[in-house]
């Protein structure tokens, strides 16, 4: 008998089966370095973690988490209890400066941002539709937006324009132009702010800007803003703009507002990747919950997750206190990992302010200029960066390159800086030995 698929899988399990869609980050986070248990396992600079207040987090919810019967339950919702939703609401309505306050029935909760992107999309997207998404971008938005819905990102560059100014919108129109005459029908725009590689905010009159992009074309607006609250001050960019949230800018005249959602996590702020706690806030779209809600079964967080978080978010003392503290070790770190970047001449974007990381130019570093442009074609400094990859993975640290986040220039790199500074520089030290080691491999031809 002739088996003609390995496993007898599906076609959409055949896709995933494929080693080719095995993330890196997995072999990573299986053999992390250790001074001492595991000195030839893998510094992690690659993976958006802030593990500066583990201990606090940690200790937090060791001395406040109790369960009782009702956990074990199945709880009041698939979509998260009745107590997270006040928790959270009231939590975004202080934080985040909503026009109007967030109400529990504004809310669904779910197992992380990741998977309240992927339910918003399969209720608002039919498989084939687009999504507008700004280059570059968090490396899963793809994923998260392909998998299950079936949609499909409409990858939108800026050239030498700044992509967080007025001037990017031209950009996003031809984008979709573009799109409509390939016959795709765009369904929504994604908006990550804080941004994720580029580590900026968005100012009010961009936001604005964009919710009427959106309502002249009738499209959804969907804002990521899993960074809010991980906002620092940079010494170098004393004018950087600060976090405004989209639930803050006023729709009237601009937009329909049963467009315009946000998402926020437990993940980045609050350093609790493993937690796996999101949500979806939509304050003008009752059909849309709905559809959340009936299909929450696939994403619901789990009875344990849900206490943590309610009892951490309820307590307004220790969330100020958190984020006071996150936001100066933050400060801290961005600038230990810069001065060490110019030290080496390694050029990055400068300007950030906001996020765990910074955006470098590894290959500009090997041409010893400000950008990669003399290493030829562009063919081949994409070749380079593969190279590049190979080195830093040889030297035993992990860095998500350019290609992962949809860049559209090759040779930049995420550093994430989030971590001990001893754990920091030993992995800032490692990226230099990579280079110089790519370095080598190019003069021998």
């Amino acid at each position: 008998m002739t088996v003609t698929k390995a496993g007898h899988l599906s076609s959409r399990g055949a896709v995933l089966a494929d080693p080719s869609n095995r993330p890196v980050m997995l072999d990573i986070v299986s053999n992390l370095w250790h001074p001492e248990s595991n000195p030839g396992g893998y510094l992690s600079l690659g993976v958006a973690e802030n593990t500066l207040m583990h201990d606090e987090i940690t200790q937090y919810m060791t001395k406040n988490i109790s369960l009782n019967s009702h956990a074990l339950t199945y709880g009041d919702s698939f979509s998260g209890s009745h107590g997270l939703k006040s928790a959270i609401s009231a939590f975004i309505t202080r934080h985040f400066s909503p026009l109007q306050p967030v109400l529990s029935r504004h809310i669904v909760i779910t197992s992380g941002v990741g998977p309240a992107i992927d339910s918003c999309v399969f209720s608002l997207c039919d498989p084939g539709d687009g999504i507008l998404l700004g280059r570059p971008y968090y490396g899963a938005f793809p994923s998260d937006v392909s998998l299950r819905a079936k949609a499909q990102i409409i990858p939108v560059a800026f050239d030498d324009i700044d992509p967080f100014s007025l001037d990017a919108m031209p950009y996003y129109e031809k984008a979709l132009s573009d799109a409509r005459e390939r016959g795709i029908l765009t369904k929504a725009m994604i908006l990550c702010n804080p941004h994720n590689p580029l580590g900026r905010c968005f100012p009010p009159e961009v936001l604005a800007a964009y919710m009427q992009f959106c309502q002249k074309h009738n499209i959804h607006l969907i804002s990521d803003e899993i960074y809010a609250l991980s906002i620092w001050e940079n010494p170098d960019a004393p004018d950087a703009p600060p976090f405004t949230s989209t639930l803050s800018i006023d729709t009237a005249g601009r937009i329909d507002p049963s467009l315009v959602h946000v998402l926020w996590g437990m993940s980045k702020d609050f350093g609790s990747n493993g937690i796996r706690l999101g949500c979806i806030v939509s304050q003008n779209n009752n059909p849309l919950i709905r559809a959340l809600e009936a299909n929450s079964y696939f994403t619901c967080p789990s009875s344990l997750a849900d206490r943590a978080t309610t009892a951490l978010l309820s307590d307004t003392t220790f969330v100020e206190s958190f984020i006071r503290t996150n936001s100066r070790l933050l400060t801290e770190r961005y600038v230990s990992t810069v001065r060490f970047l110019e030290s080496r001449g390694i050029p990055y974007q400068e300007g950030s302010n906001a996020g765990l990381f910074v955006w470098v130019d590894l290959l500009a570093y090997l041409a010893g200029a400000d950008s990669s442009e003399g290493l030829g074609s562009e063919e081949d400094r994409w070749a380079l960066e593969t190279r590049l990859e190979a080195a830093l993975l040889k030297e035993r640290v992990f860095l998500a390159c350019g290609a992962a986040f949809g860049s559209y220039r090759p040779g930049w790199f995420r550093v994430v800086f989030a971590h001990d500074e001893a754990y920091l520089l030993e992995g800032l030290r490692r990226i230099v030995d990579a280079l110089e080691l790519l370095r080598g491999e190019m003069a021998r031809g």
